[in-house]
């Protein structure tokens, strides 16, 4: 079994997931433009950002065994985008408004659960990109 080749595609797929789960109260909740506009603006990079971060990140590990760069550079290279993006999503979690997350209606209920589920995914990002490191450097 090829862990490194394992690794970038998983990673890119943990980074597909991630922008789902991310994008998931944009893409899901209607009306409530100032709740959603607060809820994805608060800690030092917003959710917004950590979104981006993510969408590149999945970039890089689908091309990371294309062979255009070194791997060596693009273990390291992700190795700092997924600290980003795990240290950006906590961040961005602690920072989340408690007034900001209950204020959505009952039917939106889920959303208590959503920065939770976006801080697991980035973990899972993280550990992709470590996974690829390591195997790239044995």
């Amino acid at each position: 079994m090829n862990v490194r080749h394992l690794a970038s595609r998983i990673g890119a797929l943990v980074c597909f997931l991630t922008v789902i789960a991310a994008a998931a109260p944009f893409l899901l909740i209607d009306g409530y433009a100032d709740l959603i506009g607060a809820y994805y603006g608060a800690g030092p990079i917003g959710l917004t950002a950590i979104v981006l971060f993510t969408a590149v990140g999945g970039v890089a590990f689908a091309s990371a065994e294309r062979g255009n760069v070194d791997p060596v550079t693009m273990a390291g290279g992700l190795v700092a985008l997924g600290a980003v993006v795990l240290v950006g999503a906590v961040l961005w979690w602690f920072a989340l408004d408690d007034t900001v997350l209950y204020s959505f209606p009952r039917e939106y209920r889920w959303i208590e659960w959503h920065p939770t589920a976006v801080v697991v995914a980035a973990i899972g990002v993280a550990a992709s990109a470590g996974v690829y490191a390591r195997s790239v450097l044995e």
